[in-house]
């Protein structure tokens, strides 16, 4: 039983850094951009261009959450609507023509994809916090 708390916590805390990897490299990029720049500049979409950190931290949280018992639902609904958000921001774009530049940048598809994408970010965030808190749990053997 004990080791299998231990993989847990291990798991747990290695998916979350992961995941907080794309948004720690987005604020970062940020505020160092803006700085240069004059004026505020934010990649939106890194997380998004960094969605293979996203998929190992997550699956790292389901095998910790699996191994403790504990936060599997919430883990693995916040997964797949990040998921269905990413992709269907990505399909949208591609079936409007916005993704190859048919369709200008504007317009109710525009604001819809921008919309998915930053819901997208906001459940990464989610899920890096799930993580934080299951790695407390798992630690605290709560």
């Amino acid at each position: 039983m004990k080791d299998h708390k231990k993989a847990a916590f291990v798991c747990s805390v290695i998916g979350t850094v992961l995941l907080w990897i794309p948004i720690a490299l987005t604020l970062v990029t940020g505020v160092v951009g803006s700085i240069f720049a004059g004026k505020l500049l934010m990649d939106y979409l890194m997380p998004a261009e960094l969605f293979f950190l996203v998929l190992a931290g997550w699956i790292l949280l389901i095998v910790g959450s699996v191994f403790s018992g504990k936060w599997k639902i919430p883990v693995v609904i916040t997964g797949v609507a990040t998921l269905i958000l990413l992709f269907g921001a990505q399909i949208l774009a591609v079936v409007s023509g916005l993704a190859s530049g048919v369709v200008p940048a504007e317009g109710m598809i525009w604001y819809l994809v921008l919309g998915m994408l930053i819901l997208y970010d906001l459940l990464v965030i989610v899920l890096g916090i799930l993580g934080i808190r299951l790695s407390y749990v798992v630690k605290m053997g709560r």
